[in-house]
């Protein structure tokens, strides 16, 4: 039981307002009897406003008694209810639907797996200790993410997220009288440390940026297939756009050619303004960015749904013929992508994405609509869908796989934002405040995470001693 550091009397004696150690909120703690106490979270740290709020409090207590715990409370059902619970805040707005993703993906990726682990089956099964060496767990792990890639521990930051997420859990499981309040404990953080933030997701520094795009723009010009040269350019044009908007991932994949648009000068293209929407980390924001490479992703989708269409339109025609190649997966025919596409399609749709085909119960069959129109009853139809993030991971690995500063550091996708940030700091000069609101992040954030960046900021101040040298060579120094 947390140690009991202060007590004062409320409801003429009938309960008391408790403060606990290593309790954030003031509880009120009301007799049961033989010794045995109720301890509700008065969710505040106003010793007035707990008084105030303890009558309502002792009242729904009274008039609820708690129920008894079941000893075989699965851990997983436990869990289960907490991501119904933000999935309910989600659809009310109290939070944003990606925060309630997130929860999510923390607890079927991590939290419960770590359960798993060390045997925690049903919620009886947790004690004091049982999510002490969480962090250790985590930072010691070889691989990471559904596909297993390599790595050496996950980052302070991420491990940091979880905890404070697994704290959130088990205080509404006490709240919520599944979890026993006796065997609460608070799971320590890790220090984030800045030497480790460094190596999250490395930037490209000048020199090495000039060389993956060399590099990038090579390995497009090498095919002549229309096809496989539109696919690498994809790649190309997504790398060079979340360069120049400092994008996040998940922010990109949900733009729509609606969120979009571009500002002229003097009859020339001159800045992309791109409404990132409000479904993403930070919500909506405006962002600006090299209007020619927006306009680049822009026209380049156009010209993969016409190359599509037109294989599209070859497919169907063989279909009506009977002349279809026995090897196609795909024996209906397929419906044409709709041109020029609607607001609402993503702006890195892949129109040669997988297909949507007849489900196993669907009716194949065609017939004559007319002497020259054969129609079947289920058309195929393009799934848009972006590559997945891995997918382009891979991909862009094994392009720049041979350039040897590459092979020194784990980049990620997310160091093109990174990039992004540390270009305008070093290159373009640009106060740290207009970063910031471009590209979705706080001001202290930017200056902890990029603080490395200092020296070459300051390079004229700090290399202010050059100078002082040169003076003393000129001094003649004579036996006198």
């Amino acid at each position: 039981m947390p140690k009991l550091h202060y007590k004062e009397e409320t409801l003429n004696g009938r309960a008391h307002i408790c403060a606990y150690a290593d309790r954030e909120y003031l509880y009120l703690r009301i007799p049961k009897g033989n010794r045995k106490y109720s301890n509700i979270s008065l969710q505040t740290t106003n010793i007035k406003l707990a008084h105030e709020k303890a009558l309502d409090v002792y009242t729904e207590t009274v008039n609820n008694p708690i129920k008894k715990r079941g000893k075989k409370y699965l851990f997983s059902t436990a869990c289960e209810k907490f991501l119904q619970y933000k999935q309910e805040q989600s659809d009310i707005g109290e939070i944003k639907p990606v925060t309630a993703a997130t929860y999510e993906q923390r607890v079927y990726q991590r939290i419960l797996p770590y359960a798993k682990e060390i045997n925690v089956k049903l919620v009886s099964d947790i004690t004091k200790e049982t999510f002490d060496r969480y962090a250790v767990h985590y930072r010691q792990v070889t691989t990471k993410g559904k596909w297993k890639t390599a790595a050496q521990g996950l980052s302070a930051s991420t491990i940091n997220s979880d905890i404070t997420t697994l704290n959130e859990i088990l205080e509404w499981m006490v709240r919520n009288d599944i979890l026993e309040f006796k065997v609460l404990k608070k799971v320590e953080k890790l220090r984030d440390k800045k030497d480790h933030r460094e190596d999250s997701n490395p930037a490209y520094m000048p020199d090495e940026w000039e060389q993956l795009k060399k590099t990038l723009i090579e390995w497009e010009m090498q095919e002549d297939d229309p096809v496989r040269k539109w696919k690498r350019r994809w790649y190309k044009n997504f790398v060079f756009f979340m360069y120049h908007g400092g994008f996040r991932l998940h922010e990109a994949k949900l733009l729509t050619l609606g969120d979009i648009d571009v500002v002229r000068k003097d009859g020339k293209v001159r800045w992309g303004v791109v409404e990132v929407p409000p479904n993403t980390k930070t919500g909506k924001r405006t962002t600006i960015m090299n209007g020619n490479w927006l306009n680049s992703v822009k026209y380049h989708l156009n010209a993969g749904i016409k190359l599509r269409n037109e294989e599209i339109r070859e497919h169907n025609l063989k279909v009506e013929e009977g002349t279809l190649e026995k090897w196609r997966a795909c024996k209906t025919k397929i419906e044409p992508i709709a041109f020029p596409p609607k607001k609402d399609c993503r702006l890195f749709s892949n129109p040669f994405g997988y297909l949507d085909k007849a489900p196993a119960a669907a009716d194949k069959r065609y017939q004559w609509k007319t002497d020259h129109d054969i129609d079947f009853t289920w058309h195929a139809k393009v799934n848009l869908t972006p590559p997945t993030d891995e997918t382009v991971r891979q991909k862009l690995d094994s392009i720049f796989s041979h350039l040897e500063f590459y092979q020194k550091r784990n980049y990620t996708l997310h160091s093109l934002r990174s990039t992004h940030i540390t270009h305008a700091l070093i290159l373009k000069d640009m106060n740290i405040r207009q970063i910031a609101d471009n590209v979705g992040n706080s001001q202290a954030e930017i200056e902890r995470t990029y603080y490395f960046l200092n020296n070459l900021l300051n390079m004229e101040k700090l290399g202010f001693f050059k100078d002082e040298l040169v003076k003393k060579e000129e001094l003649v120094v004579t036996d006198d």
